[in-house]
């Protein structure tokens, strides 16, 4: 995968290249701004060509990208709202005792931490409570949503992990084990139930091939209404 910028319509637009087995020059456009993905056999001018003849519309998804709220930048202070479950609940850190323990509340998820942490490393600290409480709690949720989907594949899942991802919201790995980003707890659950689906998918069709998209589909209908919102609102649920 490589960064290049080509002009459109007067405009320098930077992309990222990756190039794959598919048939066919594909394009999509998120947070990180533009990307192609392109066959092996594909050169550059007849990528140059597909960007200019899409210039209309990937500018128009760009300029609707900036426009967007920046994604939340917690300082992981009380009184901060966090995503849950496509909605919030309130931050309360309490400097009390030398473990860093969090649990969910009502309304509200609490935290306590050593009183003497300072500065960045009691931030992070609080950070990285949270992203254990999350993960956590995004197992017990999501591992039976995926062995249910599975099983509806007649696939078995060889475990279930949630864990820290920088860039991807789920994968499937070859022996059958699915990864899950516990950053998926602050999303709606129809959306978290989407990802679960997809990756269960994989389960059956190990690409993103029309017969992988069939099987989405088996499970989930509207499958296509839940990735648009998850490709256009992700950062409303989401934090770093």
């Amino acid at each position: 995968m490589k960064t290049q910028t080509i002009p459109l319509a007067g405009r320098d637009v930077a992309y990222t290249l990756k190039r794959s087995r598919r048939r066919t020059i594909g394009f999509s456009i998120g947070a990180d701004g533009l990307s192609v993905t392109a066959p092996t056999f594909v050169g550059q001018a007849d990528i140059d060509a597909a960007l200019h003849s899409k210039s209309g519309w990937i500018l128009s998804k760009l300029d609707k990208w900036a426009e967007r709220p920046a994604p939340r930048q917690p300082n992981f202070e009380s009184g901060e709202n966090l995503p849950w479950l496509g909605s919030e609940r309130v931050l309360i850190v309490e400097p009390r005792g030398v473990r860093t323990r969090a649990k969910l509340e009502a309304d509200a998820i609490r935290i306590s931490i050593d009183p003497m942490l300072e500065g960045d490393l009691r931030a992070a600290t609080v950070r990285n409570g949270l992203a254990r409480l999350y993960k956590a709690e995004g197992h017990k949720l999501m591992a039976p949503k995926v062995e249910a989907y599975a099983g509806q594949l007649g696939k078995r899942v060889a475990r279930t992990i949630v864990r820290e991802q920088k860039s991807r919201w789920g994968s499937c790995a070859p022996d059958g084990t699915i990864r899950l980003n516990w950053r998926l707890m602050g999303f709606p659950e129809p959306l978290i139930d989407y990802v679960c689906a997809h990756e269960a998918a994989h389960l059956v069709e190990a690409n993103h091939s029309p017969a992988y998209w069939a099987v989405v589909e088996r499970l989930m209908p509207d499958w296509k209404a839940r990735r648009k919102s998850m490709r256009e609102d992700a950062h409303l649920w989401t934090f770093p």
